[in-house]
């Protein structure tokens, strides 16, 4: 799971994820550098399996460190973003769609949640290990470095199908956003900018 900053959300998050999870896991939680209200929270609530990186790296590199962390026996890895709890038979579901042949990665949003991401699976997903094996990793350049836009979820499916596996995303809503995107709340501004998404920005007012 990624975190950064917003201690509430996250606890909101990780309470979910454990409360719904229904298959073996290890969870490995990564902070982006986050301020010490959230690191502070992490350290005295949840100290196996957590990294907290110096500084904001941005989701992509995040991700890669924690699927290092992943056991030997692990057969799917999951990238959890903070921000999203987690419904009832979310594992089955994804477990179940993991029986087509060739699927490589899946998305945790249905087509008609996921409306920003039309060519990607965006953040939430889970990949075959084996794709990992065969050198599948995340870009981790900096968003303010990427086209305008653009995240590590712009490469990664790509990526997948240029492997010969296909992608796609769930059929049955498995996760909901616990935070409304806004233009005018300060941790929004800071990802509209870094992301140079320009039609944004100029509507905040």
């Amino acid at each position: 799971m990624i975190s950064y900053n917003r201690a509430e959300i996250m606890q909101r998050s990780l309470e979910s994820y454990l409360e719904k999870v229904s298959v073996p896991y290890t969870l490995v939680i990564v902070d982006n550098g986050s301020s010490k209200e959230t690191t502070n929270w992490l350290r005295e609530n949840y100290d196996y399996g957590l990294i907290l990186l110096p500084e904001n790296k941005y989701p992509g590199f995040a991700c890669n460190r924690g699927w290092e962390m992943a056991p030997k026996d692990a057969t799917h890895f999951h990238r959890a973003d903070n921000d999203f709890i987690y419904k009832e038979g979310w594992c089955e579901h994804v477990a179940e769609r993991f029986q087509e042949e060739n699927l490589g990665q899946l998305g945790l949003l249905t087509d008609e949640e996921e409306v920003w991401a039309p060519s990607n699976v965006g953040g939430n997903n889970v990949i075959a290990r084996e794709l990992w094996e065969k050198g599948l990793r995340y870009n981790e350049t900096p968003w303010p470095e990427m086209p305008p836009g653009w995240s590590e979820d712009s490469y990664l499916s790509p990526a997948v199908l240029e492997m010969g596996y296909t992608w796609g995303r769930v059929t049955q809503s498995c996760i909901m956003g616990i935070s409304t995107p806004n233009p005018k709340d300060s941790y929004y501004q800071k990802t509209y900018k870094d992301r140079n998404i320009v039609h944004i920005l100029k509507n905040i007012k």
